[in-house]
């Protein structure tokens, strides 16, 4: 049911095989197929040559919604804000379990990578094109332009909307993209990391947004967990780059490897001052009280 051309395979390593974006490397696994899964082994081909064609309208569409963001900010600014408790609970909520549902179905390639692979492995080949954890990871990329309506809550809320948020949003939907296009190796981390991180934190707005006070301790430890993959991030970039300058064979382009380091960088960077702001501060200003 596959059309693109697999022309070496070697189950102990690795396989290979020509697709729209060129050779592509990635590492055999037979998962199992739920549901609307199924349809996935039959269309994987042509949902990889469609993201690769179109992949660049996500930078219009960053555009537009970094323009959306301002006017919309404007608008609101002699409006009074709307509680939007229910929209938000089911928002959130709807959110989580499907963040719950990409970690566990990412997770059992990954598991199988890390168990059978030598770790460099698992950043040099994507997964498979025909299984679970590809359909997953263009799930994750489709969800990145859905996340973008988090910000629309927080807007017509009337909520602080700080530099972070709508950065975050944008860059990271163009660069998922990007690597969507190019079927990145790291993606396998990257993604999985995300799903598990987001399905805690869209949680947790749906608890809070339903009313419970939850500890403080919570907020900090997914604040923590996002600053620390993007730390990840930012030593997989230089893992990668060291290994392809040796000649290895990464399934990533030096044109993505530089945007991707670029933007973990500055997420790193932009996560631990918000870090710092939130809570850090904030005890020094208790103690001294």
């Amino acid at each position: 049911s596959r059309p693109m051309f697999v022309f070496h395979c070697n189950a102990s390593t690795h396989c290979e095989a020509e697709s729209v974006s060129g050779p592509m490397y990635y590492i055999p696994y037979k998962s199992s197929l739920i549901g609307p899964e199924k349809f996935w082994d039959d269309n994987e081909s042509l949902v990889h040559s469609w993201m690769h064609a179109n992949w660049s309208h996500t930078i219009w569409l960053a555009i537009l919604y970094v323009a959306a963001v301002h006017i919309l900010q404007r608008y609101m600014a002699s409006r009074k804000a709307f509680e939007l408790k229910t929209p938000m609970i089911i928002w959130n909520a709807a959110l989580a379990l499907f963040s719950l549902a990409g970690t566990l179905r990412m997770g059992e390639e990954f598991v199988h990578v890390l168990r059978t692979r030598p770790l460099i492995a698992s950043i040099s080949y994507t997964v498979d094109p025909g299984q679970t954890a590809a359909l997953w990871a263009v799930c994750f990329a489709w969800s990145k332009i859905f996340e973008l309506g988090d910000t629309i809550f927080v807007i017509l809320r009337k909520k602080k909307l700080i530099f972070l948020h709508w950065y975050h949003h944008a860059v990271v939907l163009v660069y998922v993209w990007h690597s969507a296009r190019e079927v990145v190796a790291g993606g396998r981390w990257f993604i999985t990391m995300n799903y598990f991180v987001h399905s805690l934190m869209y949680a947790y707005y749906a608890i809070s947004a339903a009313g419970f006070r939850l500890p403080r301790s919570l907020s900090m430890t997914i604040t923590a967990l996002q600053t620390t993959q993007m730390l990840i991030g930012v030593a997989i970039s230089f893992i990668v780059f060291y290994l392809k300058l040796q000649g290895n064979i990464i399934q990533q382009s030096f044109e993505n490897l530089y945007f991707c380091f670029a933007i973990y960088a500055s997420f790193a960077v932009l996560f631990m001052n918000f870090f710092r702001k939130s809570y850090l501060k904030e005890d020094d200003k208790l103690k001294t009280q």
